[in-house]
């Protein structure tokens, strides 16, 4: 893919004999290219799998900024729950998804007794939990009930331990000393973190605010990886080299089929976006033929690259060519 090879010569290769094949760009290992300078910006998800595909073939280190993988990535979701009841803004759907990292776990069956028992007495999960504590949920056995006050009153103690704790500090003590630990990643970890360090934010407004995150929130510009995110996304972020891939009528403007026709002055200052977002370099992509729905379709180029002046475009065709395999090459000793 073009991406990928113009990505390993700016970057100075990625092959241990690049710079000897002359797959390298000299003028880009002077100035210290490295991966995070690169986007990969696309109008649509389904682009992001073929890209994120290639540079897994290509060794190619990337982040793909979504926020619903970041939110709902193992580990992370459970650990967003337990803060929520901690902090006294937990719903039942939070409480059933961290039960059963409990050991003995609550079964389902006392789990929806306990539902019922709540939603008939129009109990808050706050309130419910303290009533639990001080008496018996009625049609729930003894060991049941065990079990179940066990686990509500080790939520009060974890409470009481880290209440004066920064956000931080509080996912990093969920994290490590519940069994959140067994499946979370310490990547996904790190991008919720990223999002707490600021000192003026409180649980409660972290927690609000979370439904107002954008996917920008998710990018972390310290990752050495190259970011693949859609247009939306890119805005508010800049880079030295950005591609807008795909770049085919169809794609750019959005044309879905069997819906009414795009409105084509919103897709043009998306697209006008997308290119701002290139502080030093900007490449566009695009497919001669592509499978759609399982038809090999000819495509065409964006009718918004055509309207930009000729003078300020250059074509790059030779990085589509296929090349031959080099053999390798005896390096001469003096």
């Amino acid at each position: 893919m073009a991406i990928g090879k113009i990505i390993e010569k700016m970057v100075g290769g990625i092959g241990f004999h690049s710079i000897d094949y002359g797959s390298v760009d000299s003028s880009c290992i002077k100035n210290q290219m490295g991966f995070s300078d690169f986007a990969v910006l696309f109008r649509s998800w389904i682009q992001s799998k073929i890209i994120a595909d290639i540079f897994n073939m290509a060794n190619i280190p990337y982040q793909i900024i979504n926020r619903e993988n970041a939110f709902n990535s193992k580990g992370i979701s459970e650990l967003l729950s337990f803060l929520k009841i901690i902090d006294g803004r937990g719903s039942y759907f939070d409480f059933e998804r961290i039960i059963y990292l409990t050991k003995p776990g609550v079964g389902k069956k006392t789990m929806q007794t306990f539902k019922t028992w709540c939603y008939k007495n129009k109990f808050s999960l706050k309130k419910a939990m303290l009533k639990t504590c001080r008496f018996p949920v009625d049609g729930i056995s003894r060991p049941s009930q065990q079990k179940l006050y066990n686990f509500i009153i080790n939520i009060l103690k974890i409470k009481e331990k880290i209440k004066n704790l920064t956000i931080e500090e509080k996912l990093l003590y969920l994290s490590e000393k519940t069994k959140i630990k067994d499946i979370i990643t310490e990547q996904a970890l790190n991008d919720i973190i990223v999002m707490t360090r600021n000192p003026d934010v409180k649980s409660g407004d972290f927690l609000s605010s979370i439904a107002l995150h954008t996917d920008t929130d998710i990018y972390s510009s310290r990752a050495e990886k190259v970011s693949l995110m859609t247009m939306h996304t890119a805005k508010g972020l800049e880079f030295p080299v950005v591609f807008i891939s795909g770049c085919e009528d169809g794609f750019i403007p959005m044309r879905k089929y069997g819906d009414e026709e795009p409105d084509i002055e919103e897709e043009r200052k998306l697209f006008y976006v997308a290119m701002t977002r290139a502080k030093e370099r900007l490449y566009f992509t695009y497919a001669t033929k592509r499978r759609v729905y399982g038809k090999m379709l000819a495509r065409e180029a964006s009718p918004f690259i055509n309207d930009i002046e000729m003078s300020l475009k250059k074509n790059e065709e030779h990085y589509f060519k296929k090349t031959k395999k080099k053999t390798g090459i005896q390096l001469k000793l003096f």
